[in-house]
């Protein structure tokens, strides 16, 4: 069976277990103590009774013309304090000395043994509470009792008690009240921004997922291309789009400054920007500056956006491109001529031009972001250009993109060891067979 319990609802329980569990410890803990005290007042009062009892006992066992005067003295000097007093009783339990409670029977009921050897305890002696200690003569068939007032035995204890468990119900009682005014208020403020900012990481996981392309072409005749993202977070602010339109291969990998849900948001939105631009034939370099005015007129972001469009004819293998401060793409293990121009939402209206490179059959595009060659070890050193553009002169010539982006990471996570990932991580591969 499963609980549904609120923040509010589980807090007030596990106060409850709480003031329980210091409840009992308390309880015990008093009782402990409480016993050494019985203990103690018995093994007092007990040495008085044995000595007692022996006189007793000397004077039956002499026949003694009044063998219960010690009693009768005893009782008398302790007559004057009512707190207590001594009687002794035969086997009937009818009292015999002293003389004022001779021949009546005291009515001791309910005992409650409180010593190990079982002759002390709590009693009801004519209704009232009482201690209670019980010494049968050796040879004769007597019994002396002593009968004490509780509170007289008891009094501090029972004091200190009661102070001390109105002591804890007023601590419980603040902490109840500091909990239900002050600290689950807090909580549950905290758990609805916990639950809003998984929701919005939820919704910045679909957004993402849906600003990347997904179905590359397959078994294209013409081509082979494949991407990977890996996010140094939940979320990342990587992008890469691929394939198909109006006849030629577009391809896109960009960089969004900042990270988690605000990059996402943009990461969907200059995607969506870029699909349905190409759709109806815009320029690369117009698109460029659409994209960088679109970022500029949205300054709360705070944020701007290296990137990379290219597009390729298929039947001259031109490849046209436009650069806005992204990392330089690498073509057949050398590194593309790129004109370098401003970042992408740095400045307003900025101009953008595009460049043609010239490819030919079995030639090998890899672009990237800059997470790939800012990579870090353990000893803080950089990937950088060189591994990378050694790595593409050594990948088998037949591997598929998809293996390229595959070994490329693995390639990354072996030079990191033991070193977390810093940025985020775009690698496309594109292929003419």
């Amino acid at each position: 069976m499963k609980l549904n319990l609120t923040i509010r609802q589980g807090i007030l329980l596990l106060l409850a277990l709480f003031g329980l569990l210091i409840g009992v410890a308390t309880f015990l803990t008093v009782r402990y103590f409480w016993a050494l005290d019985v203990e103690k007042e018995y093994l007092d009062d007990r040495d008085d009774m044995v000595i007692l009892a022996s006189q007793i006992e000397t004077s039956l066992d002499d026949n003694d013309v009044d063998p219960f005067r010690f009693v009768e003295t005893t009782a008398r000097i302790q007559a004057k304090d009512e707190n207590f007093s001594y009687m002794l009783r035969d086997s009937t339990g009818i009292v015999v000395s002293p003389t004022f409670m001779a021949g009546k029977e005291i009515p001791i009921t309910g005992f409650q043994a409180c010593t190990k050897d079982g002759r002390a305890g709590m009693a009801k002696v004519w209704g009232y509470d009482c201690f209670v200690i019980f010494y049968p003569l050796t040879h004769h068939p007597f019994e002396l009792v002593a009968v004490y007032d509780y509170q007289y035995v008891f009094g501090d204890e029972a004091e200190t008690l009661r102070i001390f468990t109105f002591q804890i119900i007023a601590l419980f009682l603040l902490v109840a009240l500091l909990t239900w005014f002050g600290i689950i208020p807090a909580l549950e403020r905290m758990n609805e921004r916990r639950n809003r900012a998984e929701q919005e990481l939820q919704i910045a996981r679909t957004l993402q997922l849906k600003a990347v392309t997904h179905d590359f072409p397959e078994n294209d005749p013409l081509f082979d291309i494949y991407a990977e993202l890996q996010a140094m977070k939940d979320v990342g602010g990587d992008i890469f789009l691929g394939g198909w339109v109006n006849g030629k291969l577009y391809f896109v990998v960009g960089d969004v400054s900042d990270k988690g849900t605000a990059a996402a948001f943009m990461m969907f939105m200059l995607s969506s920007v870029i699909r349905s631009r190409v759709q109806v034939g815009v320029p690369l370099d117009k698109l460029m500056g659409e994209i960088s005015q679109l970022i500029c007129d949205n300054p709360d972001y705070e944020m701007f956006c290296t990137m990379f469009m290219g597009c390729i004819d298929p039947d001259t293998l031109e490849m046209e491109y436009c650069n806005a401060g992204h990392t330089r793409t690498l073509v057949d293990g050398e590194f593309l001529d790129q004109d370098p121009q401003v970042i992408a939402g740095i400045v307003p209206n900025y101009v953008y031009h595009t460049q043609k490179k010239q490819l030919h059959r079995g030639a090998h595009l890899l672009l990237y972001t800059d997470g790939v060659t800012e990579a870090r070890n353990e000893a803080r050193a950089f990937f950088g250009e060189t591994r990378l553009q050694a790595w593409v002169k050594d990948r088998p010539a037949g591997a598929s993109c998809r293996d390229d982006c595959a070994s490329l990471l693995d390639t990354l996570a072996a030079f990191r060891g033991k070193a977390k990932q810093n940025d985020d991580i775009a690698i496309m591969s594109i292929r003419i067979r």
